[in-house]
């Protein structure tokens, strides 16, 4: 599968561009590696080498080394052709599979960006929740305890965008509690944009939580968990 695996990052690098490389290693920081494609691109691409090798008649183990191999690479178009492929071809489908894959990736390290990290959490682990949601939510649980960053943010990120979001306030309070507490940025930032949704709905919820954990709380949280509150 190496091998359609680098068909795949050599078609990517044809269509990339420079300055949009360059504007978005600018904009997401942490040292990532851009070849400049966009998201349309590289679905095409995925689409056309999955018609051609018939990837998705290939066996699990097989799309899973293709995967592995993709999300292994440096480029962020590469890791993000590893998503679009399973929102493309696993969509409901391999749920055990799929969150058990996610979750070696960023054990493994091989996601380190905000940028990555929220593509994955919005296209897959979203539907995954509204749809897989028992599961999803014990594995969810867990990642919320992780000493990984990227891990501990896919725990809450989810959240945001998903349909269900107002079955959810005692598990939102429960992830944004541990999250909101950390040092790291990018945990409580997950905090204000799952807040921030969730104004929409319960504006109180929102405010209570700001009050009751304001000594964790940055200006950045605030201003994007109350954006939605007049």
């Amino acid at each position: 599968m190496k091998e359609i695996s680098k068909e795949i990052q050599d078609r990517i690098t044809s269509v990339g561009k420079p300055e949009k490389a360059k504007w978005l290693e600018n904009y997401v920081k942490h040292n990532i590696k851009s070849k400049g494609a966009g998201i349309p691109e590289i679905r095409t691409i995925i689409k056309d080498v999955n018609n051609h090798h018939k990837l998705t008649e290939k066996k699990i183990p097989q799309q899973i080394e293709l995967l592995n191999d993709l999300m292994s690479q440096d480029y962020t178009e590469d890791k993000l052709a590893a998503i679009l492929y399973l929102q493309l071809f696993w969509n409901g489908k391999y749920e055990r599979q799929k969150i058990n894959l996610i979750s070696k990736w960023f054990d493994d390290c091989l996601i380190s960006d905000w940028n990555v990290c929220d593509w994955l959490c919005v296209r897959i682990l979203t539907p995954m929740l509204d749809n897989w949601t028992k599961q999803t939510l014990a594995e969810l649980k867990e990642w919320n305890k992780n000493k990984n960053l990227w891990k501990a943010r896919a725990s809450l990120v989810p959240f945001a965008q998903c349909k269900t979001i107002a079955r959810h306030e005692n598990t939102i309070k429960e992830f944004s509690a541990r999250l909101i507490k950390r040092d790291e940025r990018f945990c409580k930032t997950a905090v204000g944009w799952v807040l921030r949704e969730y104004s929409k709905i319960d504006s109180d919820f929102v405010l209570d939580f700001l009050s009751e954990f304001e000594n964790w709380t940055t200006k950045e949280v605030i201003r994007n968990a109350t954006k939605y509150i007049n």
